[in-house]
């Protein structure tokens, strides 16, 4: 068994899949697997996936599946291939430190943790973060309920990405880990549901990982449609999973903060790229957007310090507009 199984989806990527393989495997962590998932990709991507497995066939694995998936299907793919005792996930077009995976896995062995969260820097923003910060690790079972209940908010609203942390396998596979297919934000819920049920939490303080985060500009009518379609669905998905947890009401804030925070994604969408809908179009999804909002957020926004807190003025007022407006 590999200490770490290291997940990575690729679909056309081949302008970036050499410099993101080259730190991969030469990790310092000397017993790990790289699981390089192709999802159907349409140009050289496999090409430079299979010489990389030629040239380190003990160390890579490489998947080819002949149709499309999306980053949450390779994901579940990848995940039934691991033998590893813990897992990683990686984007194609990131760069990790050769460092990373032994930092996070002795981490990780070192209080039998659930989740190791590193710090990572997003090229966009040129802003370096350690979502998980020292108060909200340790053992959650051996601290009261309120404490629980506040470290679980905290992780939850203050979100993340899988691909700066380290899992325990058995962990995941308690929770039947799955991410959504053939879709964007597949990993909203399935982040926040690890959240709300993880025990053990543990942190290293170091830029581990460099995000590149390069969108895409919406210049289409499908790319609108598909932002706003994978927006709402990602809050349908949370509310759905989120409120099967154990002791949801001690979350709930947090929860209903990230679900709003997708709904206002989903409202500028519409707004901004009104010239990209036919008419009426605008008028009608803002109305379904109310319609979610009143159906699954039951605490007040005025009362819920998250949202107060950490969602834009502009944006806020504009959802308040939403929200306010007569059917």
């Amino acid at each position: 068994m590999p200490n770490v199984s290291i997940i990575v989806p690729v679909y056309n990527a081949s302008k970036t899949l050499a410099t993101t393989l080259g730190n991969l495997v030469h990790q310092t962590l000397s017993d790990y697997e790289l699981i390089l998932v192709n999802d159907a990709s349409t140009d050289d991507s496999l090409s430079i996936l299979l010489d990389a497995e030629a040239q380190f066939s003990d160390r890579i694995l490489v998947v080819n599946l002949e149709e499309n998936h999306g980053p949450g299907g390779a994901r579940n793919i990848g995940l039934s291939y691991a033998r590893g005792e813990y897992i990683g996930f990686c984007d194609s077009d990131d760069i990790v430190s050769t460092q990373m995976y032994e930092k996070l896995y002795e981490k990780a062995k070192e209080g039998d943790y659930d989740l190791v969260d590193c710090g990572y820097y997003n090229e966009a923003t040129d802003v370096a973060i350690v979502h998980t910060s020292d108060d909200l690790t340790g053992d959650y079972e051996k601290v009261p309920p309120k404490e629980q209940q506040r470290r679980r908010s905290q992780l939850i609203a203050s979100g993340g990405y899988f691909w700066s942390k380290l899992f325990k396998k058995s962990f995941l596979d308690s929770l039947g880990l799955r991410f959504r297919e053939h879709c964007i934000l597949e990993d909203c819920e399935t982040l926040l549901w690890i959240f709300a049920n993880v025990s053990t939490v543990a942190n290293v303080k170091e830029i581990l990982y460099n995000y590149k985060n390069n969108p895409r500009s919406i210049s289409k009518i499908n790319e609108v449609d598909r932002y706003y379609e994978n927006a709402t669905n990602a809050v349908v998905a949370i509310y759905e999973q989120l409120t099967k947890a154990k002791d949801y009401e001690g979350i709930q804030e947090a929860v209903e903060y990230s679900m709003v925070n997708l709904l206002i994604l989903a409202a500028k969408v519409c707004v901004n790229f009104q010239n990209f809908l036919p008419e009426g179009v605008k008028e009608a999804r803002l109305t379904q957007l109310k319609e979610m909002y009143e159906t699954m957020v039951l605490l007040p926004i005025a009362k819920n310090h998250y949202i107060q807190d950490k969602i834009a003025g502009e944006d806020l007022a504009l959802w308040m507009q939403v929200v306010s407006t007569k059917s």
